[in-house]
């Protein structure tokens, strides 16, 4: 008689060259995710001078890649409970990649907008099911750790955009950012010889390729004598119905008003905040290495938001990490010097995108496995809502020719709303399996 379930050994596997593989690839395709995202923040106000566009245009140019993101999410994330996170990751990942270099040969804004709308697909379908991965994947005692670190690369990429930036747009124009977008093309070969599907996944689907996967977990493990679960594939796995039964609709609100906020705060900093610090009197230079600074506090608040996840708990993290984005944006509003300016734009980068990793993480655990890729890609769509606003919003601020403070406090706002839904979610014991039958491997 079996004494240990598959999943229950992945779960409790050390640390090996599988997880660090498995982290490195997710890493690299969330980094150039950032980069894809945050370069139009960088090379907007050379867009609208090219172009001569209006800021409000320009917001709405910032937001198509949002929008698509949130159709990707909500056609390409589910797509991966039935087929597999792996084929689903690889094509969006290729979209994304070869649509941002097409941005590099746009005439117009439309042609632009066109081309960051399915770049956008491509993010949509990409950044749900890598979280999902390695949400599957990871040991459960590195699973805060593991998502969020992930997810700082998110903030990497959009640090390695600022800075390509101030190397090339004054040197060779905005179009050479993009071709930089394009570089995961050249790495899809190693990706598809590397990159796993899902444990869980191929557990309920097929046992050969399941045990193969289970030797890279964990190379010690004696496979025949364990207990191999079985997924009701009854169920309608996929449907987003499952995120509302249960006693999870109201976790399932919370989360997509949760997911919003925080990425209007993140997309809006990373959209305009060159151009609110321009407005308010500093000169480009500045505004673009005050980009560099926050994304140095992004990666440094994604990277500790998910050690101090693995020992507070999802969700007091969380809440303090919103706290902190509230009060950093506050006082930048009131133009402070230069010390304490650059230490509150460290602050709002690690706080803003703290937030956004551990709401990601904090997410995935209120599913189970069957229904995980469609619940964080229905709160990443309905997020995206949120997204969208952020250069939109950020746009008609801006028009409206308001001050620095309140610009700032305006800001802020959003991570005051985030704070009260997320007090709202209440913690699910989750199975890994929410449809699983243990079965005897010899039965």
């Amino acid at each position: 008689m079996a004494t240990h379930d598959v999943l229950e050994v992945a779960e409790t596997a050390p640390m090996g060259r599988f997880h660090y593989g498995l982290l490195f690839w997710c890493s690299f395709i969330m980094m150039f995710d950032g980069y894809d995202l945050v370069i139009y923040g960088s090379v907007v106000p050379q867009l609208m001078e090219q172009w001569s566009l209006p800021a409000v245009q320009a917001g709405w140019m910032g937001s198509a890649a949002i929008f698509g993101m949130m159709f990707g999410a909500l056609t390409l994330g589910p797509l991966a409970d039935r087929f597999g996170r792996r084929p689903v990751i690889l094509l969006a990942i290729g979209l994304c990649s070869l649509t941002a270099l097409g941005n590099a040969f746009a005439w117009d804004a439309w042609s632009f907008a066109t081309l960051r709308f399915i770049t956008g697909i491509g993010l949509g379908g990409t950044i749900p099911n890598i979280v999902a991965l390695i949400n599957d994947m990871a040991p459960k005692s590195r699973r805060n750790l593991m998502t969020t670190v992930m997810l700082g690369c998110y903030s990497l990429g959009a640090l390695l955009s600022a800075l390509v930036a101030l190397l090339v747009l004054s040197r060779f124009g905005w179009e050479y950012t993009f071709v930089i977008a394009g570089l995961p093309l050249l790495a899809m070969p190693w990706m598809y010889r590397y990159l796993p599907e899902s444990l869980p996944f191929l557990v309920a689907r097929d046992k050969i390729a399941a045990t193969a996967l289970l030797r890279r977990i964990h190379p010690t493990i004696d496979v025949e004598k364990l207990r191999w679960p079985t997924l009701d594939t009854r169920r309608g796995s996929a449907s987003v119905s499952g995120l509302f039964t249960e006693g999870r609709a109201i976790n399932t609100l919370a989360l997509w008003i949760g997911f919003g906020m925080c990425l209007l705060m993140v997309f809006g900093l990373n959209t305009w905040l060159p151009k609110i610090m321009v407005a308010g009197g500093y000169p480009l230079v500045s505004g673009l290495m005050f980009l560099v600074t926050l994304n140095l506090g992004s990666i440094v608040g994604a990277l500790s938001s998910g050690w101090l996840a693995d020992r507070w708990g999802s969700k007091p993290t969380l809440m303090l990490f919103l706290a902190l984005a509230v009060v950093s944006l506050c006082i930048l509003g009131i133009k402070p010097g230069p010390l304490l300016l650059n230490l509150m734009l460290l602050l709002a980068g690690a706080a803003t995108v703290g937030s956004l990793a551990v709401i990601h993480a904090f997410a995935a655990q209120q599913y189970p496995t069957d229904i995980r890729s469609t619940g964080i890609s229905w709160c990443s769509a309905m997020g995206r809502l949120g997204g969208v606003a952020g250069p939109a919003l950020g746009g008609l601020m801006l028009s409206m020719n308001l001050s620095l403070q309140m610009n700032f406090i305006l800001c802020s706002v959003p991570g005051v709303i985030a704070l009260v839904v997320v007090a709202i979610v209440t913690r699910r014991n989750v199975e890994v399996l929410s449809s699983v039958q243990l079965q005897d491997s010899k039965a």
